[in-house]
C-alpha cells in the first residue's frame, strides 16, 4: 500500500513537472520587430522646440500660492498656446481649437468618417514647481530649456513636454503633407494636471459628454518604455497602463480629557498614545494583495523576456503565484501593484511640552486597488483600529480605482502594433498605474483608457520624475515624433476598428 502511495506521489510530481515545462516550452522568447516607414523626422528640430517649450514656466500651484506665482504662470500658459499656434501652423489650421478653465486645450482633428467614435490623445502643458533648496543640483538650470550632452534638459521634459511636441510635431508634419484622418483624433492638453484637473481635463470630459461624444479610447501618460525597470527582464519593456488606483485619505482623530502632563491617564489613554496605537493597527491589518489583473498580465507578457528559470514561474503563476507575490512584496514598487497601500501622510497633537492634548489627528493615504473601493477601506480601517475614542472620517477628493481596459481590444493592440515598428525588440506589458492621470475624467464616456508615453527610463530616470536634472534624449524625441506618425497613420489603415 506505502509503494502504491509513493509510485502516485511519484507520478503526480512528474506530471506536475511536464506541465510546469511544457508551459514554459510554449512561451515564445522574445525577437526583434523590424521598424516601419515613419517619413523623416528630424530629431534635432524637435529637440529645439522640446527646448523652447520647457522655457515656458508653466508651474501649477497649489491653492494659496502667492499672487505673483499665479501670474507668472498664467502668462507662462497663455505664452505656451501663442507659441503652439505659432510654431505648428500646419496643425492649428487643421485641428479647431478650444479653451477650457482658462488654459486647457482641446484640439478637435475632424476625420473623414465622422460615423467613427474619435480616439483622444493626450498630454498635459503644466509642470510641478522646483523643490526649494534644489536648484544648484540642476546640472543645467531647470527653466533654461538646454540641449548639452544630447539630451534636453529641464523641468517637464518628462512629465509631460516631451510626449506633447511629440505628437503636435507629428501631427504637423503629416499635415503638412496632406494627411486627414478618417477617425476624428481629439487632443486634449490640460493646464492643471498636477493639482488635479479640475477645472482643465475634468471639464472637457464633461463638455464632451454633454455633446453626447463617447471615445473609442484614450491614450494618456502613464506607462514609459523602461530599461532594467523590472528584476531578471533586460530587454526594453513598453508599459502600457490599463488601470489606476484611486486615492482616498481619512481623517484619523484620537480623543482623551487632556490636563497637566505632571497628572497623566496612562500613556495609551492620551489622546496622542491612543492615535499611536490607532496608526500600529492600521498598519498591522494590510489589505489582500494578490497578483491579478494588470498585473498579473504584466507578469506574463514579460514571460518572453526573462531566463529560462524565471520564465518557467511567470508562465505558471497558477503554481507560482505565492512566490511572486512574496518576491513583489520585498519592494515598495512592487508591492504596490498588488493590493491597496497604506501611508501616514500627517500627525498632529499637542503644542506645548507639559500640557497633555485633547485630541490629537494624523491623515492617513490609501492608493486604492481596482479590487477594493472607497467603503471598504473606511470600514476596515474602522474594524481594524476598533477604539470609540478614534473618529475615523473621509476627506474630500476621493478618487475611486479605474476599471480595467480591455488588452484583447482595438485600442491595446494597436498601440501594441506601433510600439512594435517604432521600438524594434521591446516587449509590450501592461500593467497597474499606481499615480493618478487625468485620463480618469474621460471614464464616463470611454471604456478603455491606456497610459504610454515613448520615453526611455532607466533606473537612474525615475528620481528624475518630479525631481532634479530632468531630462530627455535627442534621439528619443526623434523616436517619440515617429511613433505618433505612426500612431496617426495606424488609425486611418485600421478604421474598420
Amino acid at each position: 500500500m506505502l509503494k502504491r502511495i509513493l509510485l502516485g506521489l511519484a507520478g503526480l510530481i512528474v506530471l506536475l513537472v511536464v506541465v510546469v515545462v511544457g508551459r514554459t516550452l510554449m512561451v515564445p522568447v522574445a525577437a526583434p520587430v523590424e521598424a516601419g516607414a515613419a517619413g523623416s523626422v528630424d530629431a534635432e528640430r524637435a529637440a529645439r522646440r522640446l527646448a523652447e517649450a520647457v522655457r515656458f514656466e508653466t508651474i501649477s500651484h497649489q491653492r494659496g500660492a502667492a499672487a505673483d506665482d499665479l501670474a507668472r504662470s498664467d502668462a507662462a500658459m497663455t505664452g505656451f498656446r501663442d507659441w503652439l499656434g505659432a510654431t505648428y501652423p500646419a496643425f492649428t489650421a487643421a485641428a479647431s481649437r478650444e479653451i477650457f478653465g482658462g488654459h486647457s486645450l482641446l484640439y478637435t482633428w475632424a476625420g473623414t468618417d465622422a460615423s467613427l467614435d474619435p480616439v483622444l490623445l493626450m498630454s498635459h502643458l503644466d509642470v510641478v514647481p522646483i523643490a526649494p533648496g534644489t536648484e544648484d543640483q540642476w546640472e543645467q538650470a531647470p527653466f533654461a530649456g538646454t540641449i548639452a550632452d544630447g539630451y534636453v534638459w529641464g523641468r517637464g521634459t518628462i512629465d509631460t513636454k516631451a510626449s506633447l511636441v511629440a505628437m503636435v510635431e507629428a501631427a504637423d508634419m503629416l499635415a503638412a503633407q496632406g494627411f486627414q484622418p478618417t477617425r476624428t483624433i481629439l487632443f486634449a492638453f490640460g493646464h492643471d494636471e498636477e493639482i488635479g484637473g479640475g477645472t482643465g481635463n475634468k471639464v472637457i470630459a464633461e463638455t464632451l459628454q454633454q455633446r453626447g461624444v463617447k471615445l473609442h479610447w484614450v491614450n494618456d501618460e502613464g506607462g514609459v518604455i523602461g530599461h532594467g525597470l523590472l528584476p531578471g527582464v533586460t530587454t526594453p519593456v513598453a508599459m502600457i497602463g490599463v488601470a489606476e488606483k484611486g486615492s482616498i485619505s481619512l481623517d484619523i482623530v484620537a480623543y482623551s480629557k487632556g490636563g497637566h502632563s505632571s497628572m497623566p491617564s496612562p500613556a495609551a489613554q492620551t489622546a496622542i498614545g491612543r492615535l499611536a496605537r490607532a496608526l500600529e493597527r492600521i498598519g498591522e491589518a494590510p489589505f489582500e494583495a494578490r497578483v491579478d489583473g494588470a498585473t498579473r498580465g504584466m507578469i506574463e507578457s514579460l514571460a518572453p523576456a526573462v531566463p529560462f528559470m524565471q520564465r518557467m514561474v511567470y508562465a505558471n503563476l497558477w503554481l507560482f503565484e505565492p512566490v511572486v507575490r512574496r518576491v513583489m512584496a520585498g519592494s515598495p514598487a512592487s508591492a504596490a501593484q498588488l493590493q491597496t497601500t497604506i501611508a501616514p501622510t500627517i500627525v498632529e497633537g499637542g503644542n506645548k511640552e507639559n500640557v497633555l492634548p485633547p485630541q490629537a489627528r494624523a491623515v492617513v493615504n490609501f492608493r486604492i486597488h481596482p479590487r477594493d473601493n472607497a467603503e471598504s477601506i473606511i470600514e476596515h480601517v474602522r474594524e481594524a483600529v476598533d477604539d470609540p475614542e478614534v473618529s475615523i472620517e473621509p476627506l474630500d477628493g476621493i478618487r475611486e480605482a479605474s476599471t480595467v481596459s480591455n488588452v484583447e481590444g482595438d485600442g491595446y493592440r494597436l498601440l501594441t502594433q506601433v510600439i512594435g515598428e517604432s521600438f524594434p525588440g521591446t516587449i509590450v506589458a501592461p500593467y497597474l498605474v499606481v499615480g493618478g492621470t487625468d485620463s480618469r475624467h474621460y471614464l464616463p464616456i470611454t471604456d478603455n483608457v491606456f497610459r504610454f508615453i515613448p520615453i526611455h527610463m532607466g533606473p537612474e530616470d525615475m528620481a528624475r520624475f518630479h525631481g532634479t536634472n530632468e531630462r530627455v534624449s535627442v534621439a528619443n524625441m526623434g523616436e517619440a515624433v515617429a511613433f505618433y506618425i505612426r500612431l496617426m497613420e495606424a488609425l486611418n489603415a485600421t478604421e474598420g476598428q
